[in-house]
């Protein structure tokens, strides 16, 4: 803009713009930036810059000092501002009383992943397995299971997320550089393999009028409480999305191009900035029917914000949530970037220079700031005021050099990320096995989402911080030895009297070999297509009639 203009004419371009300026020439990258990193071209904004040798010039002096869109008036900033929430003051959470010093991992788990969910989990399970016997004859003697069971097989799963194999048939390999001792001697890859896919979280049987996360809706619910009630609130917290891979048929899938997991199931979390402890998720299911109040990322915001039990916590989040009518109305201090042609937002047609910034003040105790690193960035904040700071930076020569910025985008750097932490904790190592059903994704999914949160507390309860991986292998062992211990349900031996009858003893084939009941005994391997048609057992011609003498 040039000098030559006046004021009047200003005023006038002001006066008739409205929501639908042309904001092109601003980048609308994620700002987003990790401390440490070279600067380069694709960096996200807020990135690496050249110190500021300069200030702003007489051409910001020529935009009106204030001015008034749908009742939020924007003025430069003054000394006598005060925002309308204040920053939380760091803070170490307390945990549940629940949770003693000496707990172990498997303790630490079953406190968030609590006994009664491997109940449900096993009722659910069994109703399946009922429907399976009934669908072929020759399935009708498989054996229902027990909380024992379903232990081992989670304590298998854990396994297989840190020691991964090409298939799960590899596990129960016999060489010795291949199979994995701890699941072989704990369950048989068939019992494995039926547990698996006939596990259930929900019954089978999907009443008409059932919400689209009914098959998971028990779990969300009981983990949900169990992640809020095991530890009290921290200072500062991040929401953000996080993609649950999966590629099958479902409404609910989402396709993001941009994004490292481009297909699956999107979730809205709300976590720890420092450690990654999620407090609180809810799924996506899709666009909503009804009139709606607000943006899609204003009501999730204000949903995950609901469950926060301390008032004294502040809130960062991107761009896809923050508008000026969220920080207005929000009970929390929060601050995060923002589309530049957001509702109510200042109008601001100055380029600027790569150093340079913008500050405003609203008169409902907002602090908007625009300021150009790599590409420009803005940010608002009800919790900030027009404080100024310095970074790190490090060049691409390797040169560290401080840079003057805003105090809230210093501030926002250090709290944005703690979403991207829980998916790093939780994908780490990752159950990553193909399934059609889109909530048994979910579930692999909030499993190590729940040792992720029994590492975090495990952490905070010792004296020194363990690795993941060595978490994750004393949990996996120790709810293995804990399965074995109650596992009562075993397949059913036939007794002498009934196997000794000669009616209706006879051989019949089936479709599938079976390991001969008589060579087992005798510790031999081998396996046949010949069962006895009272008894159900697999018998091999050689055993057949020794077997019922």
């Amino acid at each position: 803009m040039s000098k030559s203009i006046d004021r009047n004419t200003i005023a006038n371009i002001l006066e008739s713009s409205d929501e639908g300026d042309d904001f092109s020439g601003i980048s609308s990258d994620e700002y987003k930036p990790t401390d440490g990193e070279e600067s380069t071209t694709e960096s996200s904004d807020a990135e690496h810059i050249d110190h500021q040798d300069e200030d702003v010039g007489d051409n910001l002096q020529e935009v009106n000092s204030a001015y008034s869109f749908h009742n939020t008036i924007w003025s430069v900033p003054n000394v006598a501002f005060v925002p309308r929430k204040t920053v939380s003051s760091p803070r170490v959470p307390d945990i549940g009383q629940r949770f003693k010093r000496t707990d172990n991992p498997y303790d630490v788990f079953m406190k968030i992943f609590p006994e009664s969910l491997f109940m449900r989990i096993t009722q659910c399970t069994n109703e399946r397995i009922e429907i399976f016997r009934k669908s072929k004859p020759v399935h009708k003697n498989t054996m229902l299971t027990d909380i024992g069971e379903i232990k081992i097989v989670l304590g298998c799963m854990i396994i297989m997320s840190y020691n991964r194999l090409p298939s799960i048939r590899h596990y129960w390999s016999k060489h010795c550089s291949m199979g994995n001792d701890a699941i072989k001697s704990a369950i048989t890859r068939d019992r494995f393999q039926l547990l698996s896919s006939k596990m259930y979280f929900a019954s089978p049987e999907k009443p008409e009028g059932a919400s689209k996360l009914y098959y998971i809706e028990d779990m969300l619910e009981c983990l949900k409480s169990r992640f809020l009630s095991s530890r009290m609130e921290s200072a500062y917290q991040s929401i953000d999305e996080s993609m649950t891979k999966f590629k099958g048929r479902s409404s609910m899938k989402q396709y993001l191009p941009l994004k490292p997991t481009k297909r699956g199931i999107k979730m809205w979390l709300r976590c720890d900035a420092l450690t990654g402890y999620t407090y609180d998720f809810n799924i996506y299911c899709g666009k909503e029917e009804g009139v709606l109040e607000g943006t899609l990322g204003e009501r999730v915001v204000n949903k995950l914000a609901a469950t926060i039990r301390k008032t004294d916590v502040t809130l960062c989040f991107d761009r896809f949530f923050t508008s000026i009518n969220l920080l207005e109305n929000l009970n929390y201090a929060a601050l995060g970037t923002v589309m530049p042609n957001r509702k109510k937002l200042p109008v601001i047609n100055i380029k600027l220079k790569k150093g340079q910034c913008i500050l405003r003040e609203s008169n409902t105790g907002l602090m908007f700031a625009k300021w150009h690193d790599t590409k420009e960035v803005i940010v608002v904040s009800n919790c900030h005021s027009s404080e100024m700071s310095t970074i790190e930076k490090k060049l691409q020569n390797g040169q560290k050099v401080n840079v003057d910025c805003p105090e809230m985008i210093k501030f926002y750097r250090q709290i944005m990320g703690g979403v991207d932490r829980a998916d790093q904790i939780a994908g780490q190592y990752e159950l990553d096995r193909k399934s059609t059903k889109w909530w048994k994704k979910v579930f692999y999914r909030l499993l190590m989402m729940s040792v992720g949160n029994s590492w975090v507390i495990s952490s905070q309860l010792g004296r020194k911080q363990n690795p993941l991986i060595e978490f994750m292998i004393v949990l996996a062992e120790n709810m293995i030895e804990e399965g074995k211990k109650k596992a009562c349900v075993r397949r059913s031996g036939i007794s002498g009297r009934k196997r000794k009858i000669s009616a209706g003893h006879l051989p019949i084939q089936i479709c599938n070999r079976r390991r001969c009941a008589g060579c087992a005994e005798q510790k031999k391997e081998r396996r046949t297509k010949t069962i006895c048609e009272e008894c159900q057992i697999p018998l091999c011609k050689d055993c057949f009639a020794p077997y019922h003498k």
